[in-house]
This record gives structure tokens, sequence and C-alpha cells, in this order.
């Protein structure tokens, strides 16, 4: 592995500021949810959230987990 390509994955391993607010912020109103963020290859970040079981949001729109 070269220069640049350590260099690239340092940068696609770096959390946005905004998203990691984002994601402490982020509290379900049903549930004990947990949160958890991911970077993928093109460097965009997402937000994966995990509701409990019984949470009535989830439920409501036809989730199990």
């Amino acid at each position: 592995m070269n220069r640049r390509e350590r260099r690239a994955l340092a940068k696609a391993a770096r959390l946005d500021a905004r998203a990691v607010d984002a994601a402490k912020a982020y509290q379900c109103p049903d549930c004990a949810s947990s949160t958890r963020l991911q970077v993928d290859e093109h460097g965009v970040t997402h937000l994966h959230v995990f509701h409990d079981d019984t949470c009535p949001w989830l439920t409501s729109r036809g989730g199990t987990k």
C-alpha cells in the first residue's frame, strides 16, 4: 500500500462531526434504541438505528429489528 492509498483510507475512516452530533442526539421516543455510524466506500456516513423488538414505532412500520 502506497502513501496515497493510506491517506485515502484515513480520510474515508474519519467521521463527519455533524453526523457524530446527530447520532449522539438521536433517541427514539418509544424505546431505548442504539445507533451506529458507518462510512461506506464512497465516504458517505450512514446512521444505523437499532430499535428494541417491542418498539411501537418499529412494529407500526412492519419491522421486527
